[in-house]
């Protein structure tokens, strides 16, 4: 159950390693100033500021396992239509003891698919009917159940909800920590002195100037900072839009059940 229930986080874990590797031995063995060492750098290579774009790719990874989770028990949901279960012929008329019919075979499906939104609530809605006598009774136990299955299969996007929000704060965290760096090596540069021109005509003072391994420093620490926030911008907005059709879908999957309850059996029952 503890190796099931953390799985995503543990596949997440192995894929960020497994890039951070590949990012880390690209970044050091390419040569210093090339595109291909550059591209790596962008992804995190150099550490140990690369522990951004780890954590980054670690959250992208969660929001990725964790919404294909969602998507294969919206699949296993969508696949009871195929018990049919339900009369869908026009003019079809349910009498109670179809009513009673109707739910043991509900029950006998669930026994081989295993419970789901839809046989529950197909089941709520006989039960309701075969207790009250009602049919505005069952349409309203239908409207209940419906919305309590939508808060369980919201929960489910806790983590999903909370890693897409710390996509963008990692990259910000980097931004910040990127140019903290720049500015705290700018304060401990130390000018060196630089060939000045000899001769009658020449100046009193001498040229100062900064040394090529300080600039290359600042160089990095900006780096950082810009290319942790365009991973972030990047990885987030695959999120987002992922994050969006999948909430559409389920949205689209517990309005097409209870239309089809409604429908099919609570419209249809006689009285």
């Amino acid at each position: 159950m503890f190796a099931q229930k953390n799985s995503p986080l543990l596949i997440s874990l192995g894929a960020t390693v497994l890039i951070m590797t590949v990012v880390i031995a690209g970044y050091e063995l390419t040569s210093q100033g090339s595109s291909l060492n550059t591209l790596f750098f962008a992804l995190g290579g150099q550490m140990p500021s690369g522990f951004i774009q780890g954590a980054t790719y670690f959250s992208f990874f969660i929001c990725l396992f964790g919404m294909d989770s969602v998507t294969k028990r919206l699949n296993r949901e969508a696949y009871a239509y195929s018990a049919k279960l339900l009369p869908e012929t026009e003019q079809y008329v349910l009498y109670p003891e179809d009513v009673n019919r109707i739910k043991l075979e509900t029950i006998e499906v669930e026994r081989h698919l295993g419970p789901g939104f839809l046989t529950d609530l197909i089941k709520q809605a006989a039960t309701k009917f075969r207790s009250s006598h009602s049919t505005s009774e069952s349409l309203s136990i239908v409207e209940t159940v419906s919305d309590m299955q939508r808060k369980t299969v919201e929960k489910e996007f806790w983590l999903v909800h909370t890693c897409q929000a710390l996509i963008p704060a990692f990259g910000f965290l980097g931004t910040v920590l990127g140019m903290a760096a720049a500015i705290l090596n700018m304060g401990k540069t130390q000018p060196t002195a630089m060939a000045s021109p000899t001769g009658p005509d020449a100046p009193a003072t001498a040229a100062a100037g900064v040394s090529g391994a300080d600039i290359q420093v600042l160089i990095e620490n900006l780096g950082t900072a810009f290319f942790t926030t365009i991973v972030a911008i990047v990885l987030g907005i695959v999120v987002n839009v992922m994050m969006k059709r999948l909430e559409a879908r389920v949205e689209d999957l517990h309005t097409g059940m209870k239309r089809y309850v409604v429908e099919n059996l609570v419209n249809r029952i006689q009285s």
